[in-house]
């Protein structure tokens, strides 16, 4: 049977219910597999089982198949499979470069070596968008709220309607102890009636527990924006969180759908999981 017929019985074994045999098939096309993405594939489908130590063994597989050409694709993979540690050993074999700077810094925010992570940042040579965001996060991670805050500040009047630049504003605000000012934006900002503005509303909400508002202003966000990936998130949680947990994970599928390996898919599985 080739790899690729070992992944058709995989889905019909997943779409039936059945998960028993879904590690050892998924470890048999490791070991036989050079294809590092082939065995990412393998990867993403223990996501959907229950872990029992498959995962460590086949991502130490892929770490020592990855070459240095796939370094950087296959460690971003990791990261987003919610592998931070196994994504810094393949990253050993990257050229040294923005890129793999900044994916090595994530996965130290990830693992919460925070101090490490903001001392490698200073190494990034053109920070962009998504390095400044991180950032934030770093800041408010080590209690350098200030800092995040005035940060974050600095995005927003530089991309006023950037969405994940709202977020981490706000989410430097609530860090900071200054959950008001996030709320007061919030408002202020979802009378334009976007996706956007909802989806901002929904995180506000969810992260100050009010699960029922989040859900409402999430579900609004995806009516306006039925791909918006971070309403789904939010959605996908406060399913999760009301323990309605079928609904969550098909929220979670959904997000899948449209982009393939997105950590807010498992984020919400995670949910799941742990509640």
């Amino acid at each position: 049977m080739s790899n690729e017929e070992k992944f058709q019985a995989i889905s019909h074994q997943l779409a039936s219910g059945n998960t028993e045999c879904v590690s050892d098939s998924v470890l048999q096309i490791a070991v036989s597999s050079d294809d590092p993405y082939e065995i990412l594939k393998g990867m993403s489908l223990l996501k959907l089982v229950p872990q029992d130590g498959t995962e460590s063994k086949v991502a130490n597989i892929l770490v020592e198949k990855t070459e240095s050409k796939d370094a950087l694709d296959v460690a971003s993979a990791l990261r987003n499979l919610d592998c931070p540690i196994f994504a810094l050993e393949v990253l050993k074999k990257a050229p040294e470069n923005d890129r793999s700077v900044r994916l090595r810094c994530h996965c130290l925010y990830d693992i919460e070596e925070y101090e490490s992570a903001l001392d490698l940042y200073k190494e990034i040579e053109n920070p962009v968008i998504n390095d400044r965001i991180l950032l934030c996060d770093i800041l408010s991670s080590i209690g350098e709220h200030s800092r995040s805050i005035e940060e974050s500040s600095k995005l927003l009047s530089e991309c006023p309607n950037d969405y994940d630049v709202r977020i981490a504003y706000v989410k430097s605000l609530m860090m900071g102890g200054r959950e008001k000012d996030a709320a007061k934006y919030a408002r202020a900002a979802v009378k334009d009636k976007s996706a956007d503005s909802n989806a901002v509303a929904a995180y506000v909400l969810r992260i100050a527990g009010n699960t029922k508002a989040a859900g409402g202003y999430a579900s609004r966000a995806v009516q306006l924006n039925p791909q918006h990936i971070g309403a789904m998130e939010t959605l996908g949680i406060c399913l999760a969180l009301k323990e309605e947990y079928d609904n969550a994970k098909i929220v979670a599928g959904a997000i899948n759908e449209i982009s393939p390996g997105d950590k807010a898919a498992l984020n919400i599985l995670s949910y799941c999981e742990g509640h």
